[in-house]
């Protein structure tokens, strides 16, 4: 009997499913050795964007691939994250491997702003990136000026189009629902999570559905949300925890996100840092994380985890990227090619790189 479906009630959906994230390796996994995972080595491995002598800071990458070309964004500004001044900049390449010099995309207009890097989003055959504007330093906290704009590739170059929409920062661009309406996740300026639907005739039309304030009942500090449509049709949701557990919570919706199962920790690891995936070509679901929780590797590592039905993962390795003691490598983000993932990714927030990593050697090494 498949217990998992949009007639039954939510309580029942969190009873049932307190467990849902899992890593397993034939039985259920209490502790991971990381030392003993199998490992993933990369086909190729780029440097997108070396560190820069003056703006130090590299962080917050997104990839697309759109009209025969790859595409790629990210913030960059001084010394530390989200100061004033901070721009967004992109690049593109048309093999994924030889990346022209960065552009400005967008920076801001306004004495005491910055910009942050939201991902691309093809709207009505028109390419948007989205950045969010805040006022430094920092993004968040009362009394703070937030809002997510978009800016519209129009003639080779990027010109600013609207607000999509105030007090958000979005965490991955906005995903088709059904009957043609488009759903991201978003954050407001005192870190409370909410789901927005919309956009049907215009990018800045959205409704505000709540998921999780900051001030919980559940002991966490939820952050950075990625959500998934499920192959029975509902949507699931992780969410980063800030609170120092370094573990993944999740919760799930079955009215395609206007409301949500409360979050429930899970026993995925997580090194308290941004996570994304993808379902491949070949219908399983790949997962890139930073998942050594252990201090004196936090963010040192980057792996891959697989599952096939979006709620069980089964299999978990370590992507082979060359690093130092002092590096850290973080916020990935995936695209799938000729059976190919690129996965972007910033090293100690101050340099971008590329691997490409053949789904073959997944499956080769997973037995799929």
């Amino acid at each position: 009997m498949n217990i998992y479906k949009r007639n039954i009630s939510y309580k029942d959906l969190t009873l049932n499913y307190k467990r849902t994230m899992l890593v397993l390796e034939g039985k259920y996994v209490r502790k991971l050795d990381y030392d003993k995972l199998p490992v993933i080595k990369p086909l190729r491995h780029i440097v997108l964007s070396d560190e820069h002598p003056e703006w130090k800071f590299q962080l917050h990458n997104y990839l697309l691939y759109h009209e025969n070309r790859f595409w790629c964004m990210w913030s960059f500004g001084p010394e530390e994250e989200a100061l004033v001044g901070q721009s967004v900049v992109y690049s593109t390449s048309r093999d994924g491997i030889n990346w022209e010099k960065p552009q400005i995309l967008a920076e801001p207009r306004d004495k005491g702003y910055g910009y942050i890097a939201r991902g691309f989003w093809v709207y009505k055959n028109n390419l948007l990136g989205l950045a969010a504007y805040f006022t430094g330093p920092g993004a968040f906290g009362e009394g703070k000026k937030l809002s997510l704009h978009a800016y519209r590739w129009h003639y080779r170059k990027w010109k600013f189009a609207g607000v999509v929409f105030d007090d958000a920062i979005n965490n991955f661009p906005p995903q088709l629902l059904e009957e043609g309406k488009w759903m991201m996740t978003g954050r407001d300026v005192l870190m409370n999570v909410y789901s927005l639907i919309g956009a049907e005739k215009s990018f800045d039309e959205w409704k505000s559905y709540p998921v999780v304030k900051q001030k919980n009942k559940f002991n966490f500090l939820p952050d950075e949300p990625f959500w998934w449509r499920q192959d029975d049709g509902n949507l699931a949701m992780l969410l980063r925890d800030n609170s120092g557990k370094r573990k993944i919570f999740r919760c799930f919706s079955m009215d395609d996100g206007k409301t949500w199962t409360e979050p429930v920790k899970t026993n995925f690891p997580n090194a308290t840092t941004k996570f994304f995936g993808l379902k491949t070509s070949r219908n399983y679901r790949v997962f890139i994380s930073n998942a050594n929780r252990n201090m004196n590797v936090l963010r040192k590592q980057m792996h891959l985890s697989i599952t096939h039905d979006g709620r069980i993962f089964t299999h978990m390795a370590r992507i082979d990227i060359p690093n130092d003691e002092g590096s850290t490598l973080q916020y990935p983000h995936v695209l799938e090619y000729q059976k190919n993932l690129l996965v972007a990714f910033s090293r100690k927030k101050r340099i971008i790189e590329l691997i490409i990593v053949p789904l073959e050697r997944i499956e080769k090494l997973f037995a799929i």
